[in-house]
């Protein structure tokens, strides 16, 4: 397809920075990604055209040779670092240590890897993205300010940069990342305040004046990548900002066609910035998106932000699920600045993706597809992500949601429909065969009719015996529909963390798509954030929830 678009002559015209993963993706996605798969994922990023890319496995071993020249012993330096699964909002500086120590040979092993990663994307043309410094230390450190409280984590004090310590450890940190990965970076990711923290004593403009002089001082010319979520960049720190060396993430999570709300309009002041969408959060499963959104992706481009407009990221938390999605908005992403797709444009893209997908021209498949971009790929509302699934959920009189933040509105489209767009693809595979795509599409899609009609059963869960004997039953079903998917396989994650860590490794991915914090922390706001759908974690873990709560002594004591 890259080939292709070259040769016709788009080369010229495609957006100047198309940007893979963001902190979330790295720890929910790849925290236990071998070599050969971290080989084998730089050259599908470079095949869809990617030329830049979030680095962050080897920032162990960065901030251990940090820390050692801080005079911190290897006790507190273990304290401080998290295991893989954690090390996202480690980084973002919401936690310390979670999952921890880890020992001197996997924080070797883990700079190592960071350095093979880099390379892995250096040589197919992709620049990496490397975490910077911005001022976070452990806990207690003499002289850094405290930030308060990142849900049930206390936040890691920061260092205010306006002050000649920030700038000593400053080049420390820069010196060992050169030394980690082997090379001088173009591009320095990094945020301050994410999400909170405490900025009463910290003038906020100069401290990011003085974060940014520390990169430019240490990699002349570097840019520093900042995320734009939340509130973030406020405007004390856009004010900061060297236009020539800044790059803004807008972080999309609102599926509607047309542009509504900053995170689409992107008013970043006279910021660079590129349009990322987060279709995905946790990694959790569900049938979501908009298929016009991304038909319409050039139309980012367009407005009053156009000038200060570089590209495109995929930064979904959660990679390969909803891949129509992610497929369509790699193809536009290489497409000239500023075209979009009609309606008729949508359609032949669809057909030519479905016939590719299967390698069959049945027109059943397509017209199941179609069905699928009608219903669950035309959400139309800003939220943050899929509808989840309420099997998954902590069990409660009138749930809606699984995870805090989740999706409280229900379902956008008729459920019905999409029985008729399973009955296609199962008749057509019925006659043509099955591959492995396509076996996991005709799961994901019962597994999406099962999850639908579990959330129809909810309101009828407290008082009809027959309504509890049926959402009982759609557990052992939904693992059914699943079994042998690899998408939907824990054993397939728990090999690749006891792989890279042993029985920590599978400890810790378990911790992440379930209590996510450490037991002892639980329960609080992040409980069932990445809740998945995988078969054995239905009927272990969600299945003797939902027993315990619908028994007699459950109801009684749940009102």
């Amino acid at each position: 397809m890259l080939a292709a678009l070259l040769a016709a002559g788009a080369a010229a015209t495609v957006p100047q920075v198309r940007l893979a993963y963001n902190y979330c993706t790295l720890s929910y996605t790849f925290a236990y990604y071998s070599d050969a798969e971290w080989e084998a994922e730089a050259d599908r990023l470079a095949a869809a055209g990617f030329n830049t890319a979030l680095v962050t496995d080897g920032t162990f071993k960065v901030w251990q040779l940090t820390l050692r020249e801080c005079g911190y012993s290897g006790d507190a330096i273990a304290k401080f670092i998290p295991d893989e699964c954690a090390r996202a909002w480690w980084l973002m500086g919401n936690l310390t240590g979670e999952g921890g120590p880890l020992d001197n040979a996997t924080i070797d092993a883990d700079g190592e890897r960071g350095r093979r990663i880099a390379a892995f994307m250096r040589s197919r043309g992709i620049e990496p993205v490397l975490h910077g410094f911005m001022g976070m230390m452990p806990l207690g450190h003499p002289g850094a300010i405290p930030q308060g409280r990142w849900s049930c984590y206390e936040r890691p004090p920061l260092l205010d940069p306006t002050k000649p310590e920030y700038a000593r450890i400053a080049a420390i940190w820069h010196k060992n990342l050169e030394r980690v990965y082997g090379f001088k970076p173009k591009y320095l990711a990094g945020d301050l305040f994410h999400e909170g923290g405490n900025t009463a004593e910290i003038d906020v403009t100069a401290a990011t004046r003085a974060v940014q002089a520390a990169q430019q001082a240490a990699f002349p010319g570097v840019t520093w990548v900042v995320q734009a979520w939340q509130a973030n960049p406020t405007q004390a720190v856009r004010a900061g900002l060297d236009p020539r060396h800044t790059l803004v993430e807008a972080l999309v999570k609102d599926m509607g066609v047309y542009a509504r709300g900053r995170e689409a309009v992107a008013g970043f002041d006279n910021l660079p910035w590129i349009w990322c969408e987060v279709l995905n959060f946790g990694g959790n499963h569900g049938l979501y998106g908009n298929l016009r959104t991304f038909a319409h992706l050039g139309r980012a481009a367009k407005g009053r932000a156009a000038a200060t407009f570089r590209g495109y990221g995929a930064l979904s938390e959660g990679f390969f699920t909803n891949v129509v999605c992610s497929d369509l908005f790699e193809y536009m992403m290489m497409r000239p600045v500023g075209e979009e797709m009609d309606a008729a444009a949508l359609e032949s893209w669809l057909r030519d993706w479905v016939a590719r997908r299967y390698a069959s021209s049945d027109e059943r498949f397509f017209t199941a597809w179609k069905i699928l971009a009608e219903t669950v790929y035309s959400c139309d509302r800003c939220q943050e992500g899929t509808v989840e699934n309420v099997m998954c959920a902590s069990p409660a009189r009138d749930v809606a949601s699984v995870s805090t933040w989740g999706p409280r509105g229900g379902l956008w489209y008729r459920p019905e429909r999409l029985y008729e767009a399973l009955a296609l693809m199962e008749a057509a595979a019925a006659e043509t065969g099955t591959t492995p795509k396509l076996r996991q599409d005709i799961a994901d899609v019962k597994r999406q009719t099962i999850a639908n009609r579990a959330r129809a059963l909810v309101p009828s869960l407290r008082t009809n015996a027959a309504a509890q004997k049926e959402f009982l039953s759609l557990f052992p079903a939904l693992a059914a529909a699943v079994e042998d998917v690899d998408a939907f396989s824990l054993e397939r994650e728990e090999t690749r963390a006891r792989n890279r860590a042993g029985e920590r490794g599978i400890a810790a991915f378990r911790r992440m798509v379930t209590t996510w914090t450490s037991p002892s922390l639980a329960p609080n706001s992040l409980c069932d954030y990445a809740n998945r759908e995988y078969g054995r974690l239905v009927l272990e873990y969600y299945l003797p929830r939902w027993k315990k709560f619908l028994s007699p002594s459950g109801l009684k004591t749940k009102d």
